[in-house]
């Protein structure tokens, strides 16, 4: 399924607003998502990319469907500020926390969202994401230290099951892999 125009325009407006080479680009889109073209993307390839250029610094508009911090925010349960920290500790906006209780809960706002083991569900979903982004980044400083640029650990890495970078199993047991490495040539 072709990727929607709207996110193909979302790279294309990262890329800009990072001043990004044309060759530049085309190494990062080989590097996190195995494509020379955004055209070749998928969704779950196109989030990849685009959280990349958000790690590089672009600064995405802020949804208009959802304005930000919930009106009712000062009466809602104090988990709420929970959320709000996982969130910010994330550079996410509360539309990430609005999809997810969608996801979760079939409910469009977390503003909406009042049962506390529901709000503790959330905040486990924002755990479990704030782990993934933190072994990711472990991965990818691993592998700067090693030179990714190493053919041997792109063939390895090209081997991993697609998605790899969303699984908390795989980054460890690969972060264990490339701290081995790294400190067998003494790099640690």
């Amino acid at each position: 399924m072709p990727l929607a125009k709207a996110t193909l325009s979302k790279i294309h407006i990262a890329k800009s607003q990072l001043g990004m080479e044309d060759d530049i680009y085309r190494g990062l889109l080989a590097r996190v998502a195995g494509v020379r073209s955004s055209k070749e993307l998928n969704d779950r390839q196109a989030g990849a990319v685009l959280r990349e250029f958000e790690r590089l610094g672009f600064k995405p508009k802020p949804s208009s469907k959802s304005k930000g911090k919930p009106n009712n925010f000062d009466q809602m349960p104090a988990r709420i500020t929970k959320i709000e920290a996982l969130l910010a500790d994330m550079r996410l906006p509360w539309a990430y926390a609005d999809a997810l209780a969608r996801q979760m809960f079939k409910v469009d706002r977390v503003a909406w969202v009042k049962l506390p083991k529901q709000l503790d569900a959330l905040i486990a979903a924002l755990h479990v994401e704030q782990e993934k982004r933190g072994l990711f980044a472990q991965v990818e400083r691993l592998l700067g230290l090693l030179g990714e640029r190493d053919p041997d650990w792109q063939l390895d890495l090209e081997a991993l099951p697609e998605g790899w970078e969303r699984r908390r199993p795989i980054l460890k047991s690969l972060i264990e892999t490339l701290t081995a490495a790294a400190a067998a040539r003494g790099l640690l």
